[in-house]
């Protein structure tokens, strides 16, 4: 091919027709550089094609993640749940005074109950070092970030912070409970742990529980909503991926 187009302006040159080898000469330059972009442009949709593949893929590993962390986040947060209301529970014993009755053994045991949330992330752990900068949304992107590194990382903070309820009641508890096992209901999950007072009516008039019962409620209302917070992420950032 480069010979024949060689014998072209050879001929031309030869035959003295300057003016049309210059401008075959501009056309020759002309398919050239089209050459060029055409190839660059195949090499670049090829680098593009590889990048989306290797962002499904990397989105479906962190999918995958994902799902896992919230099927253990919403058991969990059952768990929170259930115990910020026995820590209210006791709150209104304490202002109503009730009659001591034995369902009131769950509260008083419940109050220092906690969760202990492991989040799945070691394909985040992966992926930060440079792959997260292959996913094309930014909004998504910072959603996923947002998850691991603010979600995850305040509720696993919560458990050592003095706002952790069980921290804050359970040394009262140890001076003025004494925790015994029943039998449960369920003859598949054996025992259950009640809380029983050692003097009920010392209880219901001791200001420091009181005290101690209303910060534990403050800081297990906060659990929950970084329970619920980081639970609508997750949600979010899953439906982002499908989409």
């Amino acid at each position: 091919m480069i010979k024949f187009f060689r014998k072209i302006r050879q001929n031309l040159l030869s035959e003295g027709k300057t003016g049309k080898y210059f401008k075959y000469a501009i056309g020759e330059i002309l398919l050239v550089v089209i050459g060029i972009l055409i190839a660059l442009s195949i090499n670049n949709w090829n680098e593009n094609k590889k990048a989306s593949l290797k962002e499904a893929a990397n989105l479906k590993s962190i999918k995958s993640e994902l799902e896992s962390s919230l099927q253990e986040i919403r058991t969990d947060y059952d768990r929170i749940v259930k115990y910020k209301q026995s820590t209210l529970n006791i709150y209104k014993y304490i202002q109503e005074k009730p009659a001591l009755v034995d369902s009131m053994y769950f509260d008083f045991h419940n109050s220092i109950q906690f969760s202990m949330f492991f989040p799945k992330t070691s394909t985040y752990e992966t992926f930060k070092s440079g792959n997260l900068d292959l996913i094309k949304s930014d909004s998504l992107r910072m959603l996923i970030i947002d998850i691991y590194e603010a979600g995850f990382v305040r509720i696993k903070t919560k458990v050592g912070s003095r706002r952790n309820a069980a921290n804050l009641l359970f040394p009262y508890y140890k001076e003025h409970f004494t925790t015994k096992l029943i039998p449960n209901s369920d003859e598949n999950h054996g025992y259950t742990h009640v809380g029983i007072p050692k003097d009920y009516e010392h209880l219901l008039y001791d200001s420091e529980f009181e005290t101690l019962i209303a910060e534990a409620m403050l800081g297990r209302s906060m659990e929950v909503s970084d329970f619920e917070r980081t639970i609508e992420w997750i949600e979010k950032g899953i439906e982002e991926i499908d989409r």
